[in-house]
């Protein structure tokens, strides 16, 4: 497949051959939201991998915002690795920095100029899902909820606008109400940045499935 027959692929993934003959491929279209089910725990182990690491392994190939990773020199790489984002189950935060410095840590290493135009935006970023925004931000992540410490990585992705974003399935144990919040982060994220896709590694039947 040509570069310019991949201008239009978020991400593709495909594994060694043997492995794609038992679990087959992704390949994603950019643009909205998009739901990834039933992933082997080895697939999505070496898929997130793949992503992270921005080059493919072995005879595996990565195809991300229409670059083949394997291609790429190590700059190239880079300018990629600014517009991808993950979002873990976990949150993923730093346990001696409250909510604030979690979401805020990023953008002052790589634009400390935005820094000081920041809060408000992070602001409007949280209210929509967090009843109390000053409380969350003042928290350590061992005095948030689950739902509090993936809302927290949720604000600090968004303040990177990546063209890319992969979450993974939301803690088990959250509430109904907690739950339908969450529900409207691809929807907040794409209204924000139209050309971006964000895709969910979700437990559920096998397959690739674009969300509502």
């Amino acid at each position: 497949m040509s570069a310019a027959d991949l201008s239009g692929v978020a991400l593709g993934y495909e594994p060694p051959v043997e492995q794609a003959r038992r679990e087959g491929r992704i390949w994603i279209e950019a643009g909205g939201s998009h739901v990834l089910r039933a992933l082997g725990a080895g697939f999505k182990s070496a898929l997130l991998a793949a992503v992270l690491d921005l080059r493919p392994r072995g005879d595996a190939r990565v195809v991300i915002l229409g670059a083949e990773m394997g291609a790429l020199d190590a700059r190239s790489r880079e300018a990629v690795r600014a517009q991808v984002a993950f979002l873990p189950a976990d949150g993923g935060l730093i346990s001696n920095l409250n909510g604030w410095e979690n979401i805020a840590l990023p953008l002052g290493f790589h634009a400390p100029r935005q820094l000081r135009d920041a809060a408000p935006r992070v602001y409007a970023l949280l209210e929509p899902f967090a009843p109390d925004v000053r409380a969350l931000l003042a928290r350590l992540p061992e005095e948030m909820t689950p739902y509090e410490r993936v809302l927290t990585s949720y604000a600090r992705m968004r303040l990177g606008r990546p063209r890319l974003v992969l979450a993974e399935d939301l803690p088990r144990g959250l509430g109904a109400a907690e739950r339908q919040r969450a529900g409207g982060f691809a929807a907040a994220y794409l209204a924000d940045c139209p050309e971006g896709t964000f895709v969910r590694l979700e437990d559920g039947a096998q397959g690739t499935d674009e969300a509502d």
